[in-house]
């Protein structure tokens, strides 16, 4: 190929998403990265790609690698060929054998749901949508002071959260920057004992905070007043943690397991009480497949056992259960935990 892969990306980036040219160019030379993309050729030029980026997730104690979908795209030319079903798959079999443990993605639209759903991805990132009218104010704590953000609180605040993505510090000054090509704020507050808030609004005819991070409800309230101060009497939309209130849930977006032994190990790892015997089918990762039995604080894979099968589900449900709510989770005999997937670059 004559021109480089970036520019290869940028020219494909352009035809399929409607971004702003600034925007299109700084993600070029601050996020992509080559060695992320994965690329199908025709003509002597790509005609579908994706990027397929390595994070890393804290899960049940600790933290797995964990690979993320974005950026997917087909030439409108060569649409309707299969193209990106077989981008998609070569996609989860290569975060599989780089030593990822899940995949993840953010669909562009809600119709790609179900295209993605083909290949095992489960919706189950979630977020607890809370509005606020004009009329609603904070109440603006004197005990926090406002502070400029910065990596190291950021850091330590998302660190809090039992099950989320972790954002490494390039990553954080990527997601400053995109907030602020947006027109966004970044607001941060701190406090006594350590007390502290983040909240990253997106701000146009109504505010969306697409991530509030906090050490408890009181610097949550004084940094979203600062968001207030800030926009006035526009409307204002939190995307909070998902609980129980499921009537105000949210889809963000989707995973799919690609290393169930090293899911079920670290499960197993952090609960010894679980006593399982779950087969697993996978259609796309022949890994995978295989009886997992869970005992003792270990996970051994195997391909036949005398003892009782005591879940028999493919990938898709798999996924389900483990990354359900506890109470849910807990009828099939395994801890579970909702998983966050905020402020990715999508």
């Amino acid at each position: 190929m004559k021109t480089s892969l970036k520019s290869e990306f940028k020219r494909l980036f352009r035809e399929a998403f409607d971004e702003p040219a600034r925007w299109i160019d700084w993600f070029a030379e601050s996020v992509y990265r080559d060695d992320d993309l994965l690329a199908l050729e025709e003509d002597d030029r790509v005609v579908s790609a994706l990027l397929l980026s390595r994070y890393e997730m804290s899960f049940h104690g600790t933290r797995l690698p964990i690979g993320y979908i974005s950026c997917v795209a087909t030439a409108k030319a060569y649409r309707g060929r299969g193209l990106m079903h077989r981008l998609i798959t070569r996609a989860i079999n290569v975060a599989a054998e780089r030593g990822d443990a899940i995949c993840t993605l953010i669909p562009a639209g809600d119709r790609l749901y179900y295209f993605y759903d083909r290949f095992d991805f489960a919706t189950v990132y979630y977020v607890d949508e809370m509005r606020y009218t004009a009329l609603h104010t904070f109440t603006a704590d004197t005990d926090f002071k406002p502070v400029a953000p910065d990596y190291a609180t950021f850091s330590r605040l998302e660190a809090l959260r039992p099950c989320t993505v972790m954002h490494s510090e390039r990553d954080f000054v990527n997601i400053m920057h995109d907030i602020g090509l947006d027109g966004g704020k970044v607001l941060a507050v701190s406090g006594p004992d350590g007390r502290a808030a983040m909240a990253f609004a997106s701000i146009g005819e109504s505010v969306t905070v697409k991530d509030l991070l906090a050490t408890d409800c009181r610097a949550a309230e004084a940094v979203l007043a600062l968001v207030r101060a800030e926009v006035g009497e526009k409307p204002i939309i939190v995307w909070g943690e998902p609980d129980r209130r499921a009537t105000r849930l949210r889809s963000r977006g989707m995973a799919r397991i690609v290393n169930v032994e090293a899911v079920l190990s670290t499960i197993a790892a952090a609960d010894h009480d679980v006593d399982q015997v779950i087969r697993v089918t996978d259609p796309y990762i022949q890994a995978n497949n295989g009886i997992y039995i869970m005992r003792n604080g270990e996970c051994d894979r195997t391909e036949h056992t005398m003892r009782r099968i005591t879940l028999d589900v493919n990938i898709n449900v798999l996924t389900r259960i483990i990354f359900s709510s506890p109470r849910i989770a807990d009828v099939f005999g395994l801890p579970g935990a909702r998983p966050m997937l905020p402020m990715m670059l999508d």
